[in-house]
């Protein structure tokens, strides 16, 4: 097994394992959000959707978005300005023979407090052909606390689909069944070149209640969301999430079997 990264022009980093294509990440200041896409399945189906017009609702790819800070009269604003670096020893150094890592720091200035969103990406080898991507967020304020509150959580934009379905860890299956339900765990599934493909966001536990917001239409999406925090000054509060990339449907992959961290 051999994991290769290019890292161009300090905009993106391409992951492949043994010449086949994994993921990219990108984090150039013209992104709003560091994000994932292409995502890859083991037989080299893309599952993600990346910018389309500007009428777009939803985040690129694979993307944790850290939502809006309301500010001390109580009203919410959007988190505008960011700088986002990559460690790059980390991404040339895998923690492990068997494992990739990608770690990139995101700051942002909010007013005269400023938040760091630290996101560490682990990419262990592909298994049974699932590939497995073991997410890290850590959200610390410096100087002063913040109150993040709406769309905070992990996204997934799906590349167009037929025969799309969402379901949950309750035993939920459709849009109308998941949205805006408490799970586990959430995954979105469907037919691309008459081939099943899926993806499912776990949150860890200590996360917290998860809400999902799902759509099935055509090109779906799954959210998985967190309720608002409070970022005391120099607090590590942490999010932590697998993400399971999966050929298969809601009938022949069982999310459970790889929900364990």
């Amino acid at each position: 097994m051999t994991f290769v990264v290019d890292d161009a022009l300090n905009k993106e980093i391409t992951l492949s394992e043994n010449g086949n294509p994994v993921l990219t990440y990108h984090y150039s200041k013209t992104v709003s959000h560091p994000y994932m896409h292409p995502i890859y399945t083991s037989n080299g189906q893309i599952v993600t959707e990346g910018f389309g017009d500007n009428k777009q609702r939803h985040l690129p790819g694979l993307c944790f978005s850290v939502g809006e800070v309301k500010d001390k009269n109580g009203n919410a604003s959007p988190i505008k300005q960011k700088v986002t670096e990559i460690d790059k020893e980390v991404i040339r150094k895998p923690k492990s023979s068997n494992v990739f890592r990608i770690v990139s720091e995101t700051t942002y200035q909010i007013s005269n407090a400023v938040l760091i969103n630290t996101l560490q990406i682990d990419v262990p080898p592909i298994r049974n052909d699932v590939r497995i991507l073991d997410m890290k967020v850590v959200l610390q304020a410096l100087s002063k606390p913040i109150e993040l509150v709406g769309d905070i959580g992990l996204s997934y934009y799906a590349v167009e689909m037929e025969h799309r379905k969402t379901a949950n860890a309750n035993a939920k299956i459709g849009e109308a069944e998941v949205n805006r339900t408490e799970s586990k765990w959430g995954t979105l599934c469907g037919i691309v070149d008459n081939t099943a493909i899926g993806v499912a966001i776990c949150p860890h536990p200590a996360n917290g209640p998860t809400q999902f917001i799902a759509e099935d239409v055509y090109q779906g999406f799954l959210f998985a969301k967190t309720p608002s925090l409070i970022i005391d000054p120099h607090e590590n509060r942490e999010l932590i999430y697998r993400v399971l990339i999966y050929l298969g449907d809601l009938f022949t992959f069982d999310v459970g079997e790889y929900y364990s961290h």
